[in-house]
């Protein structure tokens, strides 16, 4: 879908599928202390952009950061936002950005939301971030668009976040005192080669799998399906034990053993976990939902800050 707005030769177009936005702004960005000339409007190649993003990498910071480096985009979100790119490359006049503002999976009560700006310069694209996987609530997403509308933000003049930095692939550098822009030579033949079949989500992993791995999910169905629970299993451990009172637990236990296995990541495992606490728990009265999820707290399956969110969510539904 497509929005064109034409007011005292001012060219704004949107472009939007879903929560995703991608649209042009007249934003000054500085190289220097002088403005920079896009070099827009440009032909961005489809398969080009798509590897670009896909390499696009980040390390997080605190005391609970995750370790190793994380994708900043996630394949669904690519698949959504490379045809937008592409057109608002194609129509951005010499003046303006492509701003990007996109949703990973959504997380309980959270969104996580990327907001990046690009333009090309020279022969390089240019993406700078303010926000990488922040956590939003739905309040904080309407207040953020009702101070969007007054002030327009600017990635390009912060140099850091306390939360994360990115961390540079082949064919990528850092904008000099910058942590939050990557300035990627387009050129690199890694760029260049046919889209890659990445496997970046949990489930394109269980569709592709493993033997080992299909062979415990065709089990984790035939006990799922079963009116009757074995007396006795064969746990590997007593943590992975396999327990038929909570599908959603078996299921877990199932993607826990996946990542101790180094079939599937962190992050793998807490995109799965999010989608079924969402709709998993649909079925069942809040008082089973608060029963379940301090169960499957109790038992290291989900995260205390999930719990307390989650919980949050179904007191606020009395």
């Amino acid at each position: 879908m497509v929005f064109s707005c034409r007011l005292w030769n001012i060219h704004a177009d949107t472009y939007k599928d879903g929560m995703i936005t991608v649209k042009h702004e007249e934003l000054p960005v500085k190289r220097n202390g002088s403005r920079i000339q896009f070099n827009h409007p440009y032909e961005m190649v489809g398969n080009v952009i798509t590897n670009a993003l896909s390499y696009i990498y980040y390390e997080e910071r605190g005391l609970l950061k995750k370790k190793g480096s994380l994708r900043v985009f996630q394949d669904d979100e690519i698949k959504k936002l490379v045809p937008l790119i592409v057109q608002a490359f194609s129509a951005a006049t010499p003046t303006q950005v492509v701003a990007v503002s996109s949703y990973s999976e959504r997380m309980l009560l959270t969104d996580q939301q990327n907001y990046c700006i690009l333009f090309i310069s020279g022969r390089s694209l240019n993406i700078a971030f303010s926000r990488v996987h922040m956590f939003q609530t739905y309040n904080d997403s309407m207040s953020e668009k009702k101070r969007n509308i007054i002030s327009k933000e600017n990635p390009a003049t912060i140099n850091h976040s306390r939360f994360w930095k990115l961390v540079p692939s082949s064919g990528q550098r850092l904008e000099p005192d910058h942590e939050n822009w990557l300035v990627i030579d387009l050129s690199d033949e890694m760029y260049q080669q046919p889209i890659a079949q990445r496997v970046g989500t949990v489930d394109e992993r269980i569709k592709m799998g493993t033997s080992e791995l299909d062979t415990r999910l065709k089990r984790l169905e035939e006990r799922l399906s079963n009116t009757g629970v074995p007396k006795q299993l064969e746990p590997t451990s007593p943590a992975k034990e396999i327990r038929s009172e909570s599908k959603i637990k078996n299921k877990l236990i199932i993607l826990r053993e996946l990542v101790d296995d180094g079939v599937i990541s962190e992050e793998n495992y807490d995109y799965k976990k999010a989608k079924m606490l969402r709709e998993a728990l649909s079925d069942m009265s809040i008082k089973e939902q608060l029963r379940e999820i301090k169960d499957l707290q109790s038992e290291g399956l989900i995260t205390e800050d999930d719990y307390n969110e989650k919980k949050k969510e179904l007191l606020d539904q009395f």
